[in-house]
């Protein structure tokens, strides 16, 4: 058999970045003559070993001989000098002379002379002496070149090993040598005897400590990643790294049985660590394994039947050999596995039978206790597990209305989910449950909606219907009609929402009246004002809030109450829907007073989804006011409001998200934009992962990272857009990107298709205002060019922009800011085409841009000096000019605020051509003293990589450094330059030739 590398091998170091800037620090300063220890721990697996190999590889890169020896587990029988044999074997071999001049040092080597033929004055003294010529061997050789000593698993040293070690890194001092040694502290028990050594080492002045923990989240997903190498899916890739929890050695074993059940052979090495324990303790765990994680002392000491003293050994025991670590102290004393894969190893190895009784057990206990809280979600847990199916399916349902009370959604889907699998193996289970099948698989189906699996959710409300249907009871399934029409419309599919609303109203209407006739007559008026029909949406709002306030606020109880059709819920339900009649009347201030009336309200009832309904409206109306900061605190508001509920991907959830991500975009906060994009371990469905990804878009174009961006593109438009915005967006950020790229066809043809789309959604859709802008834009480079058709094809889409702006749906409504800009844009674009381009029109479109959308504005600028600088309808004067280096500058100081690359690449490469000076209208503070160049090769790098448009974190990533430590390098770089802001380094830096050709 030929040896196979371990998975991780090969693969750079990933993170430790302070922990290599330790023992780096520690080789430079034995390099200069002063030697030191670095005492290096960790849990077994974290990345001690791949640690000390990389401090090996760049102690040999910088000249050190490095010599390691390896303790071995040889229980009783440990040979003494393990380590210092291998380490000192390597020197004979490479230095002969060394080990010639201290002859005492072939002791230590394999062959060397027996004990057994030493005089009995070479027995007393030998140690000594044998201490003493290791000493002065790596001193004499540290003389040469300077010596790394590595010392690994320190916790399986035999004495004599010990002891040497003590003599050695006691006696440190101008020698250039380093002593790296390594332990694993979880396998230090209370007794073992390394302990008073290290208490002794840690004392000495040359001694350092190194703790190892595990990775942090970010670095574990990067590991788990690159062992990975695209063999698993992303949402696989987070799984494997949080239940590695930052051990590196757990990662490896885990993305090589592609994350699932514990591999056979990480089982084995985890529960080794169990067989040194008695045999009492090892009982407990098996007890506490079944538990869980986390095992309470009250109940471990109920299920175990042991006595106080006994039990407590048990677990003292566990606690000294680090398999359970104590929890928090207080009334509910419980105990945590110190890993959660020594929890799974433990309870995969329990037999079958002997996991079930368990269980049993401690479901008996839970039934015990009856309703405390968090008891039944348990319950229903250890029911299953025992196969008590009547109890599971009980306690499953009362769980569900547990984990809703609490506002936990998740916990709704997985009990309630739990339950329609049981349903149909227990007999009777509504009359055991007291609640029908129907109304469980609608708990289910909202809560998969608000957890961010609308296509789950549209399923499983789709089933609920069906079983309603079969039940014969019409106000059930009137009730459930009204609820998946609310779902239809959060995914923008009001046609198919209508016939479902109707047929629940025709039963509703001819019964009494009700709270869910309120919420038909809300959701119908919803249903018209998405079909455009303004005026029988305001009756329809106005007759349901009449019928809600009839009613008053009385609530129900059901779980899934944020979808709970109680009348207080109708009535701001209702308000929302005037509210928006009210904004398309150009009514904005009445339509933010109705909206704020409905956020209480709804606040009130319970109701989740219109209490983010109003958040998310409210946000739409300050940003069409153009009042952009105020919308986007309206929409992290509502953002909070869904995360604290457990409500971040449902549909008005994820509605306000992606409004973050735009609104920071347009306002120039673009890291805010990046920031709220970031999924991170959210376990969400593709169409959710699309949409923030499609909004994430513009950024990374903007940013000029258009590589990725057409990879991203590629694959939103594989997996197909599943709505109207997502068509924009991906048509919008393609069309940029292609531009950008000099690739005006590509854009333009974008462009069409992102128009069919929308198109296909609403003939006269608002967003065809902007991508005829981008079409013109693209028309206008085409004919610059040379075609003969594109000033015919601008001038085309210029009347469709304009044609969209009159008819679009709402009819009457008076276009945002927005809309306006791009209208004069599109006028702007069109005189560009025509090959006259217009600075007036540009100065409009400036004009346009000015509500706090500074990117697009200083695209105006760079349009607006270009068509000054061409002279079209005037001879290009001085103050022309002047007036076109202004526009560049502010042009200039806004991409490079923003990192906008692309964009102060070009408005450069104009003024280059122009011949114009990029200075600000402030003088540039020029450094007080002149001479050679004042920065450092990393300040340079840093400073070319922000000129890049990256932001501190991406420096610090490519550079593999702290975003701390980038931003210390760019203080220091803005001192050294005089400079106030990063924007005037860069300036300066370029104006001074230090960055020329660079970024």
């Amino acid at each position: 058999m030929t040896d196979v590398a371990r998975l991780g091998f090969g693969i750079p170091l990933v993170g430790r970045r302070s922990e290599v800037r330790v023992l780096s620090a520690a080789l430079d300063r034995a390099a200069a003559g002063s030697a030191c220890a670095v005492l290096l721990s960790g849990e077994a697996g974290v990345g001690k070993t791949r640690l000390i190999t990389e401090a090996a590889e760049r102690a040999g890169a910088a000249g050190f001989v490095v010599l390691t020896g390896r303790c071995l587990d040889t229980g009783e029988s440990a040979l003494p000098y393990l380590p210092f044999t291998e380490a000192l074997g390597r020197l004979a071999a490479d230095r002969p002379e060394v080990v010639a001049a201290h002859p005492e040092l072939r002791r230590l080597l394999p062959g060397g002379r027996p004990r057994a033929e030493l005089s009995a004055d070479d027995r007393d003294l030998g140690q000594l002496r044998m201490f003493d010529a290791a000493l002065s061997g790596l001193a004499e050789l540290s003389a040469k070149a300077p010596v790394l000593l590595v010392l690994e698993d320190l916790h399986w040293a035999d004495r004599s090993s010990r002891d040497l070690l003590v003599f050695l890194v006691s006696r440190l001092g101008g020698q250039r040598l380093v002593v790296l040694a390594s332990y694993r502290d979880d396998d230090l028990h209370s007794r073992h005897p390394l302990r008073p050594l290290l208490a002794e080492l840690v004392r000495l002045p040359a001694v350092e400590r190194l703790d190892l923990t595990p990775l942090g989240r970010g670095d574990a997903l990067a590991l788990v990643r690159s062992l990975a190498d695209g063999s698993l899916d992303e949402r696989a890739l987070h799984r494997i790294a949080r239940r590695s929890e930052g051990n590196a050695f757990f990662a490896e074993e885990l993305v090589s049985a592609s994350g699932e059940a514990v591999p056979d052979g990480l089982a084995e090495v985890l529960l080794a660590r169990l067989e040194r324990l008695p045999a009492t303790a090892q009982r407990v765990l098996r007890l506490a394994a079944v538990a869980g994680r986390r095992v309470r002392h009250d109940r471990l000491a109920a299920v175990s039947g042991l006595g106080t003293d006994e039990l407590e050994q048990a677990l003292r025991d566990a606690v000294a050999h680090h398999v359970l670590v104590p929890d928090s102290p207080g009334a509910d004393d419980a105990y945590l596995f110190r890993h959660a894969l020594l929890h799974e190893a433990v309870y995969q190895d329990l037999l079958p039978g002997e996991r079930s009784r368990l269980h049993g057990a401690y479901a008996a206990l839970l039934a015990e206790a009856g309703n405390a809280p968090g008891s039944v979600a348990e319950l229903a847990h250890h029911a299953l597990a025992a196969h008590d199916l009547p109890l599971a399916l009980s306690a499953s349902i009362r769980a569900v209305d547990e984990a809703d009370q609490r506002g936990g959604p998740g916990e709704v889907l997985l009990h309630a989910e739990r339950a329609l699998d049981l349903w149909p193996a227990v007999p009777d289970a509504e009359r055991l449950t007291g609640v029908p099948e129907a109304i469980v698989t609608r708990w289910a189906a909202w809560a998969a909606s608000a957890t961010g699996d609308p296509d789950r959710g549209m399923a499983l409300a789709r089933r609920a219907l069906e079983l309603a249907d079969q039940r014969d009871d019409p106000c059930l399934a009137a009730d459930l009609r009204i609820r998946y029409a609310i779902q239809l419309l959060e995914l923008g599919r009001a046609e198919a929402a209508l016939p479902v609303v109707q047929q629940a109203m025709t039963v509703l209407e001819d019964a009494p009246e009700s709270s869910e006739l309120a919420w038909a007559r809300a959701v119908a008026a919803r249903v018209m004002l998405c079909l455009d029909d303004v005026a029988e949406a305001g009756r329809g709002a106005q007759l349901a809030l009449r019928t809600a306030r009839s009613l008053g606020s009385a609530r129900g109880s059901a779980p899934g109450a944020d979808h709970h059709h109680d009348a207080l819920g109708a009535e701001a339900d209702a308000l929302v829907t005037l509210a928006l009649c009210a904004e398309n009347l150009g009514r904005g201030e009445q339509a933010r007073a109705r909206l704020a009336e409905a956020k209480q309200l709804a606040h009130a009832s319970g109701n989740l989804g219109v209490e983010l309904r109003s958040f998310f409206n409210t946000g739409i109306s300050l940003l069409d006011a153009g009042r952009l900061a105020e919308a986007a605190a309206e929409f992290v508001a509502g953002e909070t409001r869904a995360v604290a509920t457990g409500t971040t991907w449902s549909g008005y959830g994820l509605e306000l998200r992606v409004a973050h991500v735009l609104t920071a975009f347009m306002r120039g906060a673009w890291d805010d934009a990046e920031a709220a994009a970031e999924l991170g371990r959210a376990a969400v469905s593709a169409t959710v992962a699309g949409r923030v990804a499609a909004a994430e878009l513009l950024t990374t174009v903007g940013r000029g990272r258009l590589a990725a961006a057409e990879h991203r593109r590629a694959q939103l438009v594989a997996t197909g857009p599943t709505d109207d915005q997502m068509i924009l967006l991906i048509g919008q950020a393609g069309a940029e990107s292609a531009l950008w790229q000099g690739q005006p066809e590509l854009a333009a043809e974008r462009v069409d298709e992102a128009l069919r789309g929308v198109r296909a959604w609403d003939r006269h859709h608002l967003a065809g205002i902007m991508l005829c802008a981008l079409g013109v834009a693209a028309q206008a480079e085409l004919a610059a060019g040379g075609s003969a058709k594109a000033v015919a094809a601008a001038e085309a889409l210029a009347a469709d922009g304009h044609d969209t702006a009159a008819k679009g749906r709402p009819r009457g409504v008076t276009l945002g800011v927005e809309s306006r800009a791009w209208l004069r844009r599109i006028d702007a674009e069109l005189s560009r085409a025509r090959g006259c381009s217009d600075p007036q029109a540009w100065a409009q479109v400036v004009e346009g841009y000015g509500y706090e959308d500074g990117y697009r504005q200083a695209m105006a600028r760079w349009r607006r000096a270009e068509a000054l600088l061409a002279g079209c309808t005037e001879t290009t004067t001085p103050a022309a000019r002047a007036e076109a280096a202004a526009e560049l500058n502010q042009a200039l100081a806004t991409a490079e605020s923003l990192g906008a690359a692309p964009l102060a690449a070009t408005v450069r490469a104009l003024a280059g051509r122009a011949g114009l000076g990029l200075a600000r209208e402030e003088p540039i503070r020029r450094p007080a003293a002149k001479g050679p160049d004042p920065l450092t090769p990393r300040e340079r790098s840093v400073l070319a990589l922000v000129a890049g448009g990256r932001t501190n974190k991406q420096v610090g990533a490519e550079l593999f450094i702290s975003e701390k430590t980038v931003s210390v390098h760019l203080s220091r770089v803005m001192a050294k330059l005089g400079a106030g802001s990063r924007t005037e380094a860069v300036s300066i830096a370029y104006a001074r030739g230090l960055l020329l050709g660079a970024g």
